[in-house]
């Protein structure tokens, strides 16, 4: 009997790549984190704004540096839990995570991003520490420019693929990778495994992306900028800003042609005006970071990262190992070095001993004397010089 039942789709179906990428046009529609990222700006804005009020009025200008570091914070934090929800909402499971419970998990899990950004730091610094040690070598004379023959265009593709992987692939996937829950070393061997198989499949999702962001944002511009055009120009009209028409009247209003209770108006709708536009440029933003999320699900959905994680671990014993051997021998020669230290102490002390103990003994030696009147004798006198009596 034939089973008819229909299989479950997967976390993230997708039928193509650009089919796929058509769903990060639909983030907007996820409520909690439009929300979560407004809340977010908002957040910085206020604690930057505070704060530069408060070291502008004080004169306390380490309030600048303290306002620039909450901002980042606030900002880095909040982002990281706005991609958590969409990471949710990429793998088909909007509703997973509640606000509080993303920016609960931001917190205890967005640092492991600043990890791998650090190590892929540092293997671009071990790249070129490589190739500066080669270009040192083509120093030498006569062997040198033979080398640099084929040391320069061999440098020219590694740092050059390098670089470009580090911009976009290893930088941009990274945080998706740790908003899906992977840890440092996990994201950093998945990562090279998706460059080395699907480096040109995730160039393309990337470019894809951008079209469909840049397309939506320019939708979004044009609503706005002819909308706030026609508005202002009728609210002119309507309320009356001062002579000139358009925008340009509207924000003379704000100025000295401003009379009376249109400065009101005037404020209330540049306020209503920079709220319009955040929440436009909120979109774009919404649309990039879901359409990265399923840029990194489609290059790792297939890909099997047991054996790239197992190298990597048995890279980091090895390190750690050789760390441990070094750390032993340190220890063996800081315990010689004492006891050489100890011995050369001893030695001149057990000297200093011996000298005094041979001090305080010459004095207890007696003089000889002469047996019968006792008067003080050379070692080789016959008879007492005093009395005469026969020594020997």
């Amino acid at each position: 009997m034939t089973d008819t039942t229909t299989a479950a789709p997967a976390s993230a179906p997708l039928k193509s790549t650009f089919d796929s990428l058509l769903q990060a046009a639909t983030a907007f529609k996820n409520f909690r984190a439009l929300s979560l990222l407004g809340l977010t700006f908002l957040a910085v804005v206020l604690t930057g704004g505070l704060l530069s009020y408060l070291a502008s009025v004080t004169g306390i200008y380490f309030l600048f540096f303290l306002a620039t570091l909450l901002s980042i914070v606030v900002l880095f934090y909040g982002s990281n839990a706005v991609g958590i929800l969409l990471m949710n909402d990429a793998q088909g499971h909007p509703d997973s995570h509640g606000i509080v419970d993303a920016v609960l998990l931001s917190l205890y899990t967005s640092h492991r991003l600043l990890g791998v950004i650090f190590l892929q730091l540092l293997i671009v610094l071990a790249v070129v520490i490589v190739v500066a040690i080669a270009l040192a070598i083509c120093k030498i004379p006569v062997l040198g420019p033979f080398l640099y023959t084929f040391v320069f265009p061999i440098s020219a593709v590694v740092l050059g693929t390098l670089v470009f992987a580090l911009y976009f692939v290893m930088l941009p996937l990274a945080a998706p990778a740790v908003w899906n829950g992977s840890s440092v070393f996990q994201v950093i061997a998945q990562l090279n495994t998706v460059v080395r198989k699907q480096l040109i499949m995730v160039l393309l999702s990337e470019f894809i992306l951008l079209l469909i962001t840049g397309f939506v944002a320019f939708i979004i511009s044009m609503v706005i900028i002819s909308g706030s055009a026609i508005t202002s120009s009728m609210s002119l009209g309507i309320i009356g800003f001062g002579s000139s028409g358009g925008l340009l009247g509207l924000a003379s209003g704000f100025g000295f042609g401003g009379m009376g209770s249109s400065n009101g108006h005037v404020v209330a709708g540049m306020i209503g005006g920079g709220l319009l536009f955040a929440v436009g440029a909120l979109i774009p933003s919404l649309i990039w970071t879901k359409g990265i999320c399923l840029v990194y699900l489609n290059s790792t959905r297939d890909l099997d990262f047991s054996k790239a994680e197992e190298q990597l671990n048995s890279k980091l014993d090895t390190v750690r190992k050789k760390a441990e051997e070094a750390r032993e021998r340190a220890r063996d020669l800081a315990a010689q070095q004492k006891q050489k230290s100890a011995t050369e102490f001893a030695a001149p002390a057990s000297v200093i001993v011996a000298g005094a103990v041979a001090d305080v003994a010459a004095p207890a030696a007696v003089a000889p004397a002469c047996p019968a009147c006792h008067a003080s004798i050379a070692p080789d006198d016959v008879f007492c010089g005093n009395c005469g009596n026969k020594l020997k």
